[in-house]
């Protein structure tokens, strides 16, 4: 009979893993490069570095070159080429373009499987009409902004647009959050992320997708974390004060988790968005290039994947395969349990690999072999631009900007530039980026044939679904919609 009983108990505690939905917390940080937090010598960010031990980093991990496209591909898991987003950033905010409505995002296929879904922080994914905003694609709440960047003190959202008076972007699920503005974005949504999970149900699980704001223009911070740096740069300081508000936000973030009990089986992801702007702020050493540009310092970020649910055994490691946002799509799904063939197609099939055995050592091989970091027609009929990578080996068949290496922290007043390597279709470049990270050695002419199959791919891909060209811009209707709204963004078409 004991042993009996012990099989029993064994059985029902192998269905009761498998049944345990975990809860899914993504941190996706904006416009912080790849030579940040453990990486960067002079960043304060305690927090972040002492979770390295519990923990896997991603050597290889990659986004798209700029914000939105990067978001919509987590949302959608599919590649940036296919999103709207690609062509401008969704910028001026009064253009009417958005995300594919197509397209299931994350939280609706994961409340097929039960979760709560929640939104915190930047948006960018469209808000033209309401369709587009983000409970309106399945979140069940969002406290949030709904462009693509803002003064971090007050909100104003004015940057892009022509409105003869300033806009304000913050918004509570269905609506402008009237009279909540004016305090530091950093603080608004950590708050909101830490009420989110002392509220929870835990008998529901969790998806929670936690976009900050920090660390994007305009360079902004409380001046007590301004304070924590001395250098001769007052930019640089600030910039660096923004980095540590990041810290204490996964701090407070990850220490909910565990007042609540729910840490043990949490999936906690930490990353960014795409490589910093050299020319406002940040670091993307030793890497070539930064935001805007397909270079690894614009594509490649940190990652840092931990939680209770991460196996022992791979706490502390790194894992140098590479893998892509689009990449978290399936593997949610596989953890959640929702069967992917299921969901209505959209325009494009899905294109996300289930990364979960790599990241937990069930498997020493990444599933991401391919990488299309862009693949578009310049102005619609012009010559083609391909960026993409198979394995090591990395196309450049388009002219890149910031074709060079920026230091350990730009804008500054020493900054020389190297060597300009010069891409195109016609005459591509190649290189081995498992090897040569910092793309200094083109070996296209030394390895002809993977060149020759790489353009084939290429052109291979001219083939796939491309999104619209973006519509022109709705200046009047936007700014005469912020007046109705009493200064407050909302859907406007």
């Amino acid at each position: 009979k004991m042993a009996r009983l012990v099989l029993l108990l064994l059985a029902c505690s192998l269905s009761c893993a498998s049944t345990t939905k975990p809860n899914i917390v993504f941190m996706l940080t904006d416009d912080l490069g790849y030579n940040a937090a453990w990486r960067n010598k002079d960043h304060k960010t305690p927090f972040i570095n002492g979770m390295l031990k519990d923990g896997v980093t991603i050597e290889r991990n990659y986004v798209y070159k700029f914000c939105s496209p990067t978001r919509g591909a987590f949302q959608t898991g599919r590649f940036p080429y296919h999103l709207a987003a690609v062509e401008k950033n969704l910028v001026p905010w009064d253009m009417p373009a958005g995300i594919n409505l197509s397209y299931t995002m994350l939280p609706a296929m994961l409340k097929r499987a039960g979760y709560a879904a929640h939104h915190v922080g930047k948006w960018h994914q469209g808000f033209f009409t309401y369709d587009y905003t983000p409970v309106a694609r399945g979140y069940d709440t969002s406290v949030s902004f709904l462009v693509g960047g803002e003064y971090h003190f007050n909100q104003n959202a004015s940057q892009t647009t022509n409105c003869p008076e300033m806009s304000v972007d913050l918004w509570n699920s269905t609506g402008p959050a009237f009279g909540r503005n004016g305090t530091y974005n950093g603080y608004t949504f950590t708050q909101r992320a830490v009420d989110l999970i002392e509220a929870h149900n835990t008998d529901q699980p969790l998806f929670l997708y936690h976009a900050l704001h920090n660390t994007h223009a305009p360079i902004e911070a409380p001046q007590q974390y301004i304070d924590l740096y001395n250098f001769t740069e007052p930019l640089q300081n600030t910039f660096y004060g923004m980095v540590s508000v990041v810290d204490e936000t996964v701090a407070n973030v990850t220490n909910a988790l565990k007042r609540r009990g729910m840490w043990n089986n949490t999936l906690l992801i930490w990353t960014t968005d795409n490589g910093s702007p050299v020319a406002i702020g940040g670091s993307n050493a030793p890497l070539k290039g930064g935001k805007g540009s397909n270079w690894e310092g614009g594509t490649r970020t940190p990652m840092l994947v931990t939680g209770g649910l991460l196996p022992e055994r791979m706490r502390g490691t790194n894992l140098e395969g590479p893998i892509h946002i689009v990449d978290w799509y399936q593997t949610f799904a596989n953890l959640a349990g929702v069967d992917t063939t299921s969901l209505p197609p959209g325009p494009t099939e899905l294109e996300s690999n289930d990364i979960w055995p790599y990241i937990t050592g069930a498997t020493d091989v990444s599933p991401r072999h391919e990488i299309v970091y862009e693949h578009r027609q310049a102005g619609r009929k012009g010559e083609w631009r391909a960026v993409l990578s198979q394995g090591p080996y990395k196309l450049v068949a388009s002219s890149e900007p910031q074709a060079s290496w920026y230091g350990q922290f730009t804008p500054n007043r020493t900054h020389v530039n190297e060597k300009i390597t010069q891409c195109s279709w016609a005459v591509p470049c190649l290189f081995d980026v498992a090897n040569d990270p910092t793309e200094h050695q083109d070996i296209a002419t030394k390895h002809p044939d993977i060149v020759s199959k790489l353009k084939k791919r290429a052109v291979e891909l001219q083939r796939a679904y491309h999104a619209e060209p973006n519509p022109p811009s709705e200046p009047q209707k936007y700014c005469d919609h912020i007046v109705a709204e009493h200064g407050f963004v909302a859907p406007w078409f």
